[in-house]
């Protein structure tokens, strides 16, 4: 295969550095890293241009916070410069890999993303009968270096570039494994570094990259046409229950190559007709699409929680203008006008849970009476009238005055 060189110039040349900066700095304008570095750009960009001409870049230390939500990340956030460096390598390599990904790879490209993946699994649901769902197991912390750069040096044999790439890669790891070759001595063990900080943008094209195998494999090898992934959640679709299995005991077989496990938990067959969870939706064979209900739940508890700080004075009700616009175009690609009349239709967040309360008391309401309509009457015995003689010897009680 022909490897490409001479692309190391084209990174750190000041045509691709700044714009690399620009597009670093898209969305965080008014964060301090950002602005101190636009404010000495002049000097700032050629600073950067000759560490990395004269091999004396070194990568800056990360970030590191926590998100919950919808579960627990840990996050890494590189230093404005060293950004920068990450779009300008993913400007120049990002094309000559695109164009050996496969159309049904969906994350992190231009013109893909979680809609475009919801469309692809619909047409396939619609066509097929099953559907193989399958998840990587702690995905990002579990590449590979040594394997990674092995992927990207089948392509790339500029040796500078290389170096740089391997140095961002160095500045994180989640785990270092240490592994013992058979025959080999207590002391004779090789180490791999493994994990990719979530965060960077060298993370989400190099993630890509790392399942690209896997990719090929299912359409080349497995010849499985109804193939759809989006990052490490993947689809496979078919007409036989028996021969999905078969292609996820070989997928697990090429995962452990990649030293990657399938998650055992995520790992399922079901029938299209009952709904597929995939991309944040859930698609159907007769064509109907369902939002999940996990992220419903969680978006309407978090606008509860902002419509709670409205009224008590703590936000402005235009805070919630972009995140409202934001989850109603999300939820638009889905069969959703009750859903979003239901979660947004409401005032200050007390009509729709007095609304939601009084239709419950009305069901329940109709439910008792419907029953009570179908069991038998009940006869109740008439109670034996006290005969004259025992009325004329009962003695009135007096109250006092």
């Amino acid at each position: 295969m022909h490897r490409l060189k001479n692309l190391f110039e084209h990174v750190c040349s000041m045509g691709n550095l700044r714009p690399a900066a620009k597009e670093a700095l898209r969305g965080k304008r008014s964060r301090p890293p950002g602005a101190m570095f636009f404010m000495e750009l002049e000097k700032e960009l050629p600073a950067l241009h000759e560490e990395l001409c004269d091999g004396t870049y070194t990568h800056g230390g990360y970030h590191y916070f926590w998100i919950h939500d919808p579960k627990d990340r840990l996050v890494a956030a590189a230093p404005f410069r060293d950004r920068v460096v990450h779009h300008a390598i993913v400007r120049v390599i990002e094309p000559i890999f695109e164009k050996r990904f496969i159309e049904d790879s969906y994350a992190c490209r231009v013109g893909k993303g979680t809609h475009a993946a919801m469309r692809r699994a619909l047409h396939f649901a619609r066509g097929h009968k099953y559907a193989l769902k399958c998840d990587v197991t702690k995905y990002f912390p579990s590449i590979d270096h040594e394997v990674l750069m092995g992927l990207v040096g089948r392509v790339i044999g500029d040796r500078r570039l290389l170096d740089l790439l391997a140095g961002v890669l160095d500045s994180h790891a989640d785990a270092v494994i240490q592994e013992w070759p058979e025959g080999a001595g207590l002391f004779e063990y090789k180490t791999r570094r493994t994990g990719l900080p979530i965060g960077n943008l060298t993370s989400q094209f190099l993630a890509n990259v790392y399942l690209n195998p896997l990719d090929h494999f299912v359409k080349h090898e497995l010849r499985v046409r109804g193939y759809v992934r989006y990052m490490d959640d993947f689809l496979l679709f078919g007409d036989e229950r028996a021969a999905l299995r078969e292609h996820g005991n070989r997928i697990r077989d090429k995962l452990a190559e990649l030293h990657l496990r399938m998650h055992p938990d995520k790992y399922r067959l079901m029938p299209t007709d009952t709904g597929v969870d995939f991309a944040g939706f859930v698609v159907f064979a007769d064509g109907r699409v369902r939002v999940r209900s996990s992220s419903v739940r969680r978006f309407d508890r978090r606008y509860r929680h902002l419509l709670w700080e409205v009224n008590h004075k703590l936000r402005v009700p235009a805070d919630l203008t972009p995140r409202v616009q934001a989850w109603g175009a999300h939820v638009r690609h889905a069969q959703s006008y009750g859903l979003r009349s239901d979660v947004l239709g409401r005032k200050r967040g007390r009509k729709r849970v007095a609304g939601r309360r009084q239709r419950v008391v009305s069901r329940l309401a109709g439910r008792v009476v419907q029953q009570q309509r179908q069991q038998p009457a009940r006869v109740e015995p008439q109670q034996q009238q006290p005969d004259e003689r025992e009325q004329q010897h009962r003695v009135p009680c007096l109250r006092s005055p």
